[in-house]
C-alpha cells in the first residue's frame, strides 16, 4: 500500500459525508476532487470550467485524489477526461494520484481503487434490514415499485402498474412529473403528460424536501415487505452494470424476488458475487439484451406475463423459490461476516 492509498483509507474516508460532499477538499498536501458533488445523475458534470480554474489556482506541488462516489460514472460523464488532463498538467504518478471509482480504468499514471458497489451496499444496509424476517407467503399484492427519483424508466413502470395492475400493486413514485432534459422533450411528450396528470403517486407519505435516510428507504416500518410477491427494481444506472444499489441488494436479504431494469448483465454480476436470481420462475433473458429499449420492453412483457398468475399461484411459486431465497440470505450474511473480520 503506497502512501496516497493509505492516506485515502485513513484520512479521506475518515471524514464525514457532509465534509466530503464538496467539489474540492484540501487535506494536508492533498487535493481531493469529489466528482459526485458536481454530478447531475444523468452522466454529466456541472461546473467543469470553475473546477479547472480552482485546481490550477491551488494545485501546484500537491497530490491528488479523484473520487467518484455514489454511482458517479467516470467514463460516460466525461469526468475521466478531466482526470487525465490534471494528471498530464501536474505530471502525477501512482504515488501522487489516486482514483476511487466503480470501473476498470487503464491509467498507468494513477493508483486505482475499484469500488465494489455490491459489497458496499451489503454492509451499509445490514444494520437497517437485519431484523426483517423472510415472508412465509400468503401475499395480497403481486407487485411493488418504490421510486424516489422520477426517471422515464421508473415513470413507465409506475404507469404500467398504475393503469393495468393498480389493485395488485404497491406503488410509490415520489416525483412531481417526470425528470426530462429539454432537448428530448418531444420524444417523451406522452409520458410527461401522463406524469403531470397523475404524479406523485403516494404510498404513505412524500419524503420531506426529498431528504431521506436508510430507514426511510428500506426500513421494516417503511414498506409492507411481507405483503407482496415481488418488486420491480429500476436502478439508478440503466446504462452500465457497475453501480447496483440498495434497490436490488436489500431484496437479497429480505427475501423478495425481483426483476431489475439496469445495465445489461446486471443479474450476471449478482450471480458472480455468489447470489442466485430467479430463473426459471422469471424469464431473465432480458438481462442479456444489450439494447436498452429492447431490454426494457422485455421487462415490461415479463411483468404482464407474471400478472396473469393468480395470487394463489404466486404464493405457490414463492414456496418453490424459498430455497433460493434462503440461500441468498445466508450468502448475504456470509459476505457481511467475511468483510468485517
Amino acid at each position: 500500500m503506497n502512501l496516497i492509498t493509505k492516506f485515502f483509507w485513513q484520512k479521506y474516508l475518515s471524514r464525514s459525508w457532509a465534509d466530503r460532499g464538496v467539489p474540492i477538499i484540501e487535506i494536508d498536501d492533498v487535493i481531493a476532487l469529489n466528482f459526485n458533488s458536481m454530478f447531475d445523475r444523468n452522466y454529466a458534470f456541472m461546473g467543469t470550467d470553475q473546477l479547472i480554474y480552482q485546481v490550477d489556482k491551488i494545485g501546484i506541488g500537491k497530490r491528488f485524489l479523484f473520487v467518484f462516489e455514489d454511482g458517479c460514472n467516470p467514463i460516460l460523464s466525461g469526468g475521466i477526461e478531466i482526470v487525465k488532463l490534471i494528471i498530464k498538467k501536474y505530471n502525477l504518478t501512482p504515488d501522487t494520484c489516486l482514483i476511487f471509482c466503480r470501473d476498470d480504468l487503464d491509467i498507468p499514471l494513477a493508483t486505482i481503487i475499484k469500488h465494489d458497489s455490491i459489497q458496499m451496499w451489503i454492509n451499509v444496509l445490514y444494520p437497517t434490514i437485519k431484523d426483517i424476517t423472510i415472508s412465509t407467503g400468503r401475499f395480497t399484492k403481486k407487485f411493488a415499485a418504490w421510486f424516489h427519483r422520477g426517471t422515464f424508466y421508473r415513470l413507465q413502470i409506475a404507469r404500467q402498474l398504475y393503469t393495468q395492475y393498480k389493485e395488485d400493486s404497491y406503488i410509490s413514485y415520489q416525483e412531481y412529473g417526470m425528470l426530462i432534459d429539454l432537448p428530448f422533450l418531444k420524444y417523451f411528450e406522452d409520458d410527461r403528460a401522463w406524469a403531470d396528470a397523475n404524479t406523485p403517486i403516494i404510498y404513505d407519505q412524500l419524503f420531506p424536501k426529498r431528504v431521506y435516510d436508510h430507514d426511510m428507504i428500506v426500513g421494516a416500518g417503511r414498506k409492507p415487505y411481507h405483503d407482496y410477491f415481488m418488486e420491480i427494481v429500476v436502478e439508478t444506472d440503466c446504462v452500465s452494470n457497475t453501480w447496483i444499489t440498495e434497490k436490488a441488494i436489500k431484496n437479497l436479504y429480505i427475501g423478495r424476488p425481483f426483476i431489475m431494469m439496469s445495465g445489461a448483465h446486471s443479474l450476471t454480476r449478482l450471480q458472480q458475487a455468489g447470489f442466485k436470481t430467479f430463473s426459471p420462475w422469471f424469464d431473465e433473458s432480458y438481462d442479456q439484451i444489450e439494447n436498452n429499449y429492447q431490454r426494457f420492453e422485455a421487462i415490461k412483457q415479463e411483468i404482464d406475463r407474471i400478472a396473469t398468475f393468480s395470487l394463489d399461484e404466486l404464493n405457490s411459486i414463492f414456496q418453490e423459490m424459498l430455497p433460493t431465497i434462503e440461500y441468498n440470505r445466508h450468502h448475504y450474511l456470509k459476505l457481511v461476516s467475511s468483510h468485517n473480520k
